[in-house]
């Protein structure tokens, strides 16, 4: 079974703001030396999974890596190695958080079949129905896009990396507020592509979070802590950059400066704005992604948890080039008829990475405190390992 197969249905997505530098602490701590052989990938639960995480991380000169797999309802396997900033001498733990980019996607997808689910809208309400205000406005291609439109980046809009006002100061009031009015500009440009053709885009996912806000009289971040967080008894999740200012009492961030990572002290340079949420801003430990995770593989066999099983089943539909509801949805080169779920994010300082394979029960998190290449490359070597450890488990 390959567990590296290659992403080909979804775009690797950096929410990064193109240009910007780290805070001119850094230090180099390897480019890929050679290092080999790595240790041998064993089995599941023979202690070496370590072994395999650091042997990954040192040949590819990050700060640190973490993976997760689950089996079968349940952690099966945990390792994270390294140092939470490369200035310092302070190693990660089992139970540091991480932040997710945009595996944020699938988190939000999931709210908004908890909220179908309760009549508070349905997979086709669209902006208009909830903003009739923005009739004169809206652009008419987009009169009639809807929720699952938005979920799958089908429905034209925009990237949202290059609108002129992303970085500023948005609009007066709230976060929601912001929010709103992020959206309402975002429906007033152009398509970017026809509506029904995949077209990959944060700012889909930033107007179904608003929508949602608008409907529920809620900000997304409580409507996530309150019906995916709780009810998954994910309590070790949140938003932003983990941690606090100047403080290693968890990971820090880090530029891929080219021979060296700028570590990125929590704050407001750690992650992207803030209206970004419903994209990309959520931060958990390995345990409690491991629960949802462990929701997704259940639903996608027909057991339902947190949503029933046929909404699980609509969250892992694609509706265009294997674009699903917050997922990729691909098959396996060497075992065509498993279909895997996928996706992967980074907002240029941390890289995160989700497989599922529901019909064998077994997906895997893999987390980077570091964003570029070096951090791609370093899951895609770990994946292998991984691949060749889960076939001597069989």
């Amino acid at each position: 079974m390959k567990l590296s197969a290659h992403i080909t249905a979804i775009a690797v997505l950096t929410l990064g703001i193109a240009g910007c530098g780290g805070n001119g602490n850094s230090i180099s701590i390897g480019r890929i030396p050679v290092v080999t052989p790595p240790p041998a990938a064993g089995t599941f639960g023979d202690g070496r999974l370590t072994d395999l995480v650091e042997w990954t991380r040192f040949n590819h000169g990050l700060p640190a890596m973490g993976v997760v797999i689950v089996e079968n309802g349940q952690i099966v396997e945990l390792a994270a190695t390294g140092l939470r900033s490369a200035t310092a001498a302070r190693s990660v733990s089992e139970f540091d958080r991480w932040h997710l980019g945009s595996l944020t996607k699938g988190l939000t997808a999931s709210l908004a079949g908890v909220l179908v689910e309760q009549s508070v809208l349905t997979w086709n309400t669209t902006p208009l129905d909830v903003w009739p205000e923005i009739d004169s406005s809206i652009d008419p291609q987009f009169r009639n896009i809807t929720l699952r439109n938005l979920l799958a980046h089908t429905a034209g809009i925009q990237r949202v990396n290059s609108a002129p006002s992303l970085y500023g100061d948005l609009a007066a009031g709230s976060m929601v507020e912001k929010r709103r009015a992020f959206a309402a500009e975002l429906l007033a440009d152009n398509p970017v592509a026809p509506i029904g053709t995949h077209s990959y885009s944060n700012g889909g996912y930033i107007i179904a979070g608003a929508m949602m806000e608008t409907l529920m009289s809620s900000s997304w971040e409580t409507l996530m802590r309150d019906f995916v967080f709780a009810p998954l008894d994910m309590l070790d999740s949140g938003f932003g950059a983990p941690g606090q200012p100047g403080d290693l009492g968890q990971p820090w961030g880090h530029w891929d400066a080219g021979s060296n990572f700028d570590p990125v002290s929590p704050g407001p340079d750690a992650d992207n704005p803030q209206v970004f949420g419903p994209a990309g801003t959520v931060h958990a430990t390995m345990q409690d992604y491991a629960r949802f995770m462990i929701a997704h593989i259940n639903g996608a066999n027909g057991i339902g948890g947190l949503v029933s099983a046929e909404t699980f089943a609509m969250l892992h539909t694609p509706l265009a080039d294997g674009s699903a509801l917050g997922w990729g949805v691909t098959g396996d080169p060497d075992e065509p008829g498993l279909i895997n779920l996928v996706h992967a994010g980074s907002n240029l300082r941390w890289y995160a990475k989700v497989r599922l394979v529901p019909e064998l029960n077994v997906g895997a998190l893999f987390v980077v405190n570091a964003g570029g290449d070096l951090a791609a490359a370093a899951i895609d070597s770990l994946e292998s390992l991984l691949e060749e450890r889960f076939d001597n488990s069989r």
